[in-house]
Order: C-alpha cells, then structure tokens, then sequence
C-alpha cells in the first residue's frame, strides 16, 4: 500500500487511461506499426503507475531476451517490442498493442521452462502482429467508461472501486477467434525461435490444472469458483497438428540442427528468488496482519476476512463479500486538520456524525457518507476515517450489505480495524520481508509435502506447490530435477 498514485480511484483511473490510449494508439497505428506511438508510451506509463514494475533488472533483462528472440522471427521483426515484468502476483500476460507485452510475476512463479515462457510471449506478439489490440478498442474503451460510470454513481470515491474491477476486462482477451489466432501465428514465432512447440500445450495445461483445483476447492468450500478468464483460458491447447503446422511453418519439421530449446533448468535457475505473493512495496500479509517496512506500519483484520494487497491501496472483505473495506495513502496537504482533509475528499457527499478520534498516538476523524456503498448500487452508507501519521494519511473507507439507521451493520468492526494501526516494532521488521521461491534439487525421497507449512497459506499448500511445478494433481518429483518452494 505505497502512494504510488494519490488521486481518488487510481487503479481504476489508471485503467481508464490506459484503455484509452490504447484506442488513440489505433488511430496512430496507420502511421508506423514498428514504434509506439505518444498514446501507447501514455498507456504504458499509466499501467506502471497501476502495477509497479519487478525490482529485478536481471530477470527484466531475461524476460526481455526471450521476448527479443521470438519477436525477431515473427512478421514485425523490426518492430520495437518492449517487454516488461510487472510488481503483480496475478497469473496472467497482456498487451495493448505495438510495441509492449506485459507479464506479471505471477505467472512466472508458475511457468517452468524458457520454452513456456516464448510461448506465452509469443501468444502477446501475435496479439500485436495480427492487430487485437485495435480492433478490441471499441469494446475495451466501452467497458471502461461503463465502470467509471458505475463508480461516479456510487459517489463513494475509492470504494467505489471495489464494484468496478470489470475494469480490467480491457486486457484480458480479445475474443475467441483472436484468442485462437494468436495460439495460431503465436506457435509458429516461438517455434521460428528454435523453442519446442509443444511447451505451448504445457502452458495450457499448467492453466487447466489450476482451473480443475478451484472447481474442486470452490465445490468444497460451498462457493462459485474465481475462474481465471484471461490468456489461453477458455480455448483448446494445440493439438499435435497444430504443433506440426507450426513446426512446418518454421520449415523446422525435424527440429533445429542444435536441437530444441526447453530451458527447464536455465528458467528455473533464473526465477530463484523471485518474489511470492506481495512484494515489500506492497507490504505483506501474514496471518490476516499487514506487516509494511517501507511505511512501518501494522495493521490486522479479522480472521477469515479475504485481504487482497495492491500497491496503492488494500481491499479486505468477509467470506459472503457482504463486508469490504478499502485503504488508501495519501499524501496531507500543508496546513489541513483530518476534519478538513476528510471533508475535502468527501466533499458534495452528504455527511453524518462526525468526530474525531485518536489512535496509537495518531490524530484523525470519522464520518459516514449517507450513501456510496458498492454492495447496494450506492444506496447505502460507508464509513469513512482517517489518521494522520507523520505527512501520510491513512483512510480507511468500509460498506456492509446491511445497514441500521443509516450505519453501516459493521461499522463497530471498521472502527476496530482501525485501531489496529501502528508503527512497526524493531522486531517485526523482518515480518514485512516477502516470501520467494527457492529453486532446490530433488533427490531419491524428496517430498513436497515436506515443503508444504513453508507456504503462506492456510489450507492446501501442498496442492500449491504442485501447482508450482506443473505437478497437480499427483506427480511426483523425479530424481535430479529441479523444483521450486517457497521460503
């Protein structure tokens, strides 16, 4: 939760903006289809203010090479492809058009080859080459401004943000028949690379096996299932006359003459260490308690509540969602009271029972907005506080489903979730550090479940790590192969 972006609704205002651009850039395109233009430079800038990018030049730097590789033998070789690894732990990759390909590092703590990876990059080239990202444009821009939309008629500022992460559609496909296509002209740059094709069907089943726990897990838990629905998610992975084709196309029917590049263990060696879950920009959540060095600060939620860590901002919601609460940073303006500060960014709102409060040592205020909850079209109230701490301000905004009076149902719980912020204790610091992956050599009895209370998760940590190595639901290690933990 850094102050990477200060205005109201960043993340959604970024991806306004980006998806915006991405539209402007279609109507540049017809001029140079080899160099972004000024709208995909205003894009990218604004997806890396909403994302952050990976603090780690050398995996930046691989990632790029890969990326380098395939995009030479596609049909824009000479285009000036940038390739970007973002501070996310989402599983997924997206462009929005020439010339940059975003992966997040969620999906690289999830690939287990060179090969998966100019597979997934080579998908994102396509997607460019082939023009997507232009002809989606209209549809993008729409849901985007649908959303915002949506938020302005909330009237509930950044918790408004929380009924609007459809936002994000914009980059998470381009429709079936594009889907396929880039599948398609993908295959045929990476294999043109000298990677083995079949490494795209792995990455379709690395996928599918995610998607096959959460069913199960969703089927236990008595709940729908989060289906991802984004890269390589809803079509067939490539058969072997799609691999063929492809390895026909790159006139390489019996391979290179130096043989097939997989890169397990070149890939694995290079994403050891890569961060798990939250970065420490973000902050890390361990046990429900968000654990900030860069900030030092503390603050818990009650168990069982979901707490999903973003760079800007933290969403943390009850099992039934019928519950949320957003936290934001902002930077306070010389000379402001928290009353002022609050009413300033609450301002055309209708307000009620203010006061002011102390916490930890920390001055701030409270009020309620008459109405602004995401979970009731904006009919009901949302509890807004505030605290400073030092030239930061910290606000906290909460809804629940139900509300009595004109109170929000758990207004005595957001009040206490904020009475949990602190400073850090020297002692804690280490807390705030992130969980990685570690890259170990299996032996004749290794075991992953001897791995398994390693990684920051309540329940099924063991079909986590098999997850992580391409293993669900039950393969076993095989001897002299790398794998990764968490640590």
């Amino acid at each position: 939760m850094t102050s990477r972006s200060n205005r109201r609704c960043a993340a959604l205002v970024a991806l306004l903006f980006a998806c915006l651009s991405v539209g402007a850039f279609a109507q540049d395109a017809k001029k140079s289809t080899t160099k972004p233009s000024a709208s995909a430079q205003k894009a990218h800038d604004q997806i890396l203010k909403a994302y952050g990018v990976y603090g780690d030049q050398a995996l930046q730097d691989y990632v790029a090479e890969v990326g380098q590789r395939v995009a030479r033998q596609s049909s824009m070789p000479d285009a000036e492809f940038k390739f970007v690894v973002l501070d996310d732990d989402s599983v997924n990759a997206f462009t929005t058009g020439c010339c940059y390909v975003y992966v997040h590092r969620g999906l690289l703590t999830h690939l287990n080859s060179e090969a998966e990876l100019a597979s997934v990059l080579g998908h994102e080239i396509a997607h460019v080459t082939q023009k997507h990202p232009q002809k989606q444009m209209t549809r993008g821009v729409l849901a985007t401004l649908a959303a915002a939309a949506a938020a302005i008629y909330t009237g509930s500022g950044a918790v408004g943000d929380l009924a609007n992460l459809g936002a994000q559609a914009w980059m998470q496909g381009y429709g079936r028949d594009a889907e396929l296509e880039a599948d398609r002209v993908g295959l045929q740059f990476s294999t043109r690379a000298g990677y083995r094709p079949e490494a795209m069907g792995e990455v379709f089943t690395m996928f599918k096996q995610g998607e096959r726990f959460e069913i199960d897990r969703a089927r236990a838990e008595g709940r729908e299932p989060r289906i991802y629905h984004g890269l390589f998610s809803s079509h067939p992975a490539p058969d072997a006359r799609a691999v063929q084709a492809a390895k026909g196309a790159a006139k390489l029917d019996a391979g290179p003459p130096s043989g097939w590049i997989d890169g397990h263990d070149e890939y694995l060696r290079r994403i050891d260490g890569l961060v798990y879950g939250s970065s420490r920009a973000q902050g890390i959540v361990r046990d429900n308690r968000l654990y900030h060095a860069e900030l030092g600060i503390t603050l818990a939620f009650p168990r069982g509540w979901t707490v999903e860590n973003q760079r800007d901002r933290l969403f943390a919601y009850t099992p039934k969602k019928d519950t949320v609460m957003q936290i934001t940073l902002k930077e306070v303006p010389p000379m402001l009271s928290p009353r002022e500060f609050l009413l300033r960014e609450l301002r055309g709102q209708t307000l009620l029972g203010g006061e002011p409060v102390t916490v930890n040592g920390m001055d701030g205020y409270m009020v309620r907005t008459a109405s602004g909850s995401p979970l009731d079209n904006g009919a009901g109230p949302v509890r807004w506080m505030t605290l400073f701490r030092g030239k930061s301000a910290y606000l906290f905004a909460g809804a629940s489903r139900a509300s009595r009076a004109g109170v929000p149902e758990a207004d005595g719980l957001f009040q206490s979730v904020m009475g949990t912020l602190r400073s850090l204790k020297p002692a804690e610091y280490p807390l705030a550090e992130p969980y990685r992956l570690k890259v170990l050599t299996a032996s004749a009895d290794t075991r992953l479940e001897d791995h398994a209370a390693d990684v920051p998760l309540e329940k099924y940590q063991k079909e986590e790590l098999l997850l992580l190595n391409g293993l669900y639901p039950d393969r076993k290690l095989k001897s002299g192969n790398l794998y990764k933990v968490v640590e």
